[in-house]
């Protein structure tokens, strides 16, 4: 019961924390450490590791476009040609 009460506190301490960095970055005209939490929450959401980033696409990895003949006639509801 101990562990998990020290992780639940730890788990509210990290929350508060990411609250009050968002709303100091929120702000407009901010002093410099509204700045310094500004750099700091652009730069905490990027996933360090490729592989758990959730909003990867399978078909932007591979590549995979359209013609600019594909995408004019998608763009006119035509058939492509």
């Amino acid at each position: 019961m101990k562990a998990d009460a020290r992780a639940y506190r730890r788990r509210v301490r990290a929350h508060r924390l990411s609250m009050w960095l968002i709303a100091r970055a929120s702000r407009l005209n901010g002093s410099w450490i509204d700045r310094q939490c500004l750099r700091l929450m652009n730069r905490r959401p990027t996933p360090r590791n490729p592989d758990q980033d959730f909003m990867r696409d399978e078909i932007v990895d591979a590549d995979i476009g359209f013609t600019a003949s594909e995408l004019d006639a998608f763009q006119r509801g035509a058939p492509a040609p």
